[in-house]
């Protein structure tokens, strides 16, 4: 899978994974191959430093991260890092077969019919999804492009450096997070269809893959974010005690009985009982699930009836309780939550398992962002 902006930032040494997102920060360091973990850290956004993916208090966002790195005591000042879901833009196209240096122009044209703001405001990168010797002559090729505007790059380069990083790449989220799959893309006998979900604070994105070559990748306006905010309408709250609601009584299909019985006699659970809370956010659950139902079936009109034979889910958002497996059996894909330390080395000395194991969805990007900071990038 390609990495996206690397023809303007391309590293050559170790780097931390650090993933900039509109409710934590979060920061990895890994080292050597294979991979171990040296150090990870996670902090709240500050309120206002990031808005539908821009970054608006930079200030804030530099201070931050200062402790951050302080906290990790690293010594490392390279970064790889990603652009918001919010903005970019990633789009599959076709261009006659050509050399890869030869190609710039000819991307750049077709791209700007996709494009909604002028190409020469934007930054760009491309890159053939299939490898050129398998093309036969004077057919057309599938590239796939990533854009943001070259304003949003800046801030976010001019923020890092501010901290003292360095930034080597600006990866696409999902693209990112893929990474930490790449031992489940492909299958001894034949490359599986695999769907890959980041349900974030203020977006998801969807990405399906047969191996590791891209079929699909779509942004869905829809995000833990909605959670929260139906739950701060059905029950009169902030968007900070909705949150701390949803955390520990949110609850993402019909409770059953047993459930109801955990239930105490305190006032706090009686308020948030698990049938209200599942009333509250039904909407957003419906919607969500229709928005994922016609990706899919905008996918088997494109490319045919394919089956998806597995899926990985990650993001803060895919912590409300039962929601991996509600989207599931709503979809018909056996899905399961990712786990992006499968294959790194872990000094459990260090770390405890248990705790890493309730961090991976929200670490899942970060984790291959850090993955692309120590391989090889020629």
């Amino acid at each position: 899978m390609r990495d996206f902006f690397g023809g303007l930032l391309r590293p050559r040494v170790e780097a931390i994974g650090l993933e900039i997102g509109s409710a934590n920060i979060k920061m990895v360091e890994l080292s050597g191959t294979p991979p171990s973990l040296k150090n990870l850290s996670i902090r709240p956004t500050p309120p206002g430093v990031i808005q539908e993916g821009s970054i608006t208090e930079p200030g804030a966002l530099t201070d931050l991260i200062k402790e951050m790195l302080a906290e990790m005591r690293t010594r490392k000042r390279y970064v790889v890092t990603a652009a918001s879901n919010l903005a970019v833009i990633t789009h599959t196209l076709q261009v006659p077969k050509m050399p890869i240096k030869q190609m710039e122009e000819a991307v750049r044209w077709e791209a700007e019919r996709y494009i909604p703001f002028p190409i020469d405001e934007v930054v760009l990168d491309y890159a053939p999804l299939d490898p050129l010797e398998a093309i036969p002559e004077g057919e057309q090729m599938d590239v796939v492009v990533g854009a943001a505007r070259q304003e949003t790059v800046a801030s976010l380069v001019e923020a890092l450096k501010a901290s003292e990083l360095e930034p080597l790449v600006i990866d696409v989220k999902p693209f990112a997070g893929l990474r930490t799959l790449t031992n489940r893309l492909v299958a001894t006998d034949r490359e599986p269809i695999t769907l890959f979900l980041e349900i974030g604070a203020e977006s998801s994105a969807l990405v399906l893959t047969r191996g590791e070559r891209l079929l699909l990748n779509r942004v869905i306006n829809l995000s833990g974010k909605d959670f929260t905010t139906a739950i701060a309408k059905a029950f009169n709250l902030d968007l900070m005690d909705a949150e701390e609601a949803k955390k520990n009584y949110g609850l993402a299909t019909i409770p059953t009985e047993d459930e109801d019985l955990l239930l105490d006699f305190d006032a706090e659970r009686e308020r948030f009982n698990p049938a209200r809370m599942y009333d509250a956010i039904r909407p957003v659950l419906v919607e969500l699930t229709t928005e994922l139902r016609r990706s899919l079936e905008f996918f088997r009109v494109q490319v045919g009836d394919l089956g998806v034979d597995q899926g990985f889910v990650a993001g803060g958002g895919s912590k409300l309780r039962s929601l991996v497996p509600l989207l599931g059996d709503t979809l018909g894909i056996p899905l399961e939550t990712a786990d992006p330390w499968q294959g790194i080395q872990i000094d459990k000395s260090r770390f405890d398992l248990e705790y890493l194991r309730g961090l991976a969805p929200e670490f899942t990007v970060p984790v291959g962002l850090a993955l692309r900071g120590v391989n090889p990038l020629d």
